[in-house]
Parts: structure tokens; sequence; C-alpha cells
């Protein structure tokens, strides 16, 4: 174990030994593509919002809500950053043909070509945070957070 960190995990359980420790790993992550993501104008969060419309969305474009749900980010938010993303003519909002109420959201061309070009580095920055991890432990561990993952409620 890391010496600088040692002090947090002294006679503490192992459930919060485990969750400071995500916690760690998520900062780490986190610092290291936002750093990478603001070469591009952009952040981990608008990230995931073009990653999600261009591919979970397609050319149909994705509900609003749908985009909330699988980023667990509140409705008002999800606003605020999709506000940003189409005032960067990154995305697109227009009225459902049937629902006038329910905006589809579609990822345009200018951020389509943007994702294209900056997933190549991600993958490698992704690379690199995991390179000190053997292959095995990465897979160990991958299964265990699915696990953890599809029994929460």
């Amino acid at each position: 174990m890391n010496k600088n960190i040692d002090f947090y995990y002294k006679d503490d359980s192992t459930n919060r030994k485990v969750l400071y420790s995500l916690s760690l790993v998520w900062n780490i992550i986190s610092c290291r593509l936002d750093a990478l993501l603001s070469k591009y104008e952009l952040n981990i969060s608008k990230f995931n919002i073009l990653m999600i419309i261009k591919h979970i969305g397609g050319n149909e474009g994705i509900q609003q809500n749908e985009i909330s749900k699988r980023l667990l980010v509140t409705p008002s938010n999800i606003t605020k950053l999709l506000d940003k993303l189409e005032k960067d003519c990154l995305i697109t909002r227009n009225a459902k043909e049937n629902d006038r109420r329910v905006n589809l959201i579609k990822i345009t061309d200018k951020a389509s070509k943007l994702l294209d070009d900056i997933w190549p580095v991600y993958i490698k920055e992704t690379d690199k945070i995991t390179e000190n991890l053997k292959t095995n432990d990465i897979e160990n561990l991958e299964n265990i957070l699915r696990h953890w993952l599809s029994n929460k409620k």
C-alpha cells in the first residue's frame, strides 16, 4: 500500500477501505481524463453525454431523460450541459414527431468527428491509467465490480 494513503486506512472497516480506495481511483481517473478532454474543450460529463447520444441514440436520437438516467444526472443538470453542447454546435434538439413535449437529442457531424478524433487518444490514456495492473487483476476487478453493480438496487 502507498504510504501516502496508509493513514486513511488505519483502524477502519474493510467496507470503508474499499469505498475510499474507489474514491481515490475515481479521482485519479477523472483528473487524468479531464486534463486530456480539456484539450478538446470538453470535460468527462460532456464527453459521456456525446458518447451516449452517438452510440445509443444513433440516427434516431435519444430523449433527454434517457441521457439523464444513464449518467445518473439530475434533469436540471443535464439541461444545463445540453444547453452548452447545443451552443457549441455539438448537438441538436428536435421535437419528437408524435409528441412535441419530448425532445430528441442528436449529435452533429462536428461532434461525431470530434469524438472520432478523441477516441484513439482516449484509449491510450485509459491504457496508461491501468498500465501498472496485470491483465488478470484487471479482469478480476472488472468481474467484481460488474457483480457488485448488477446486485445494487
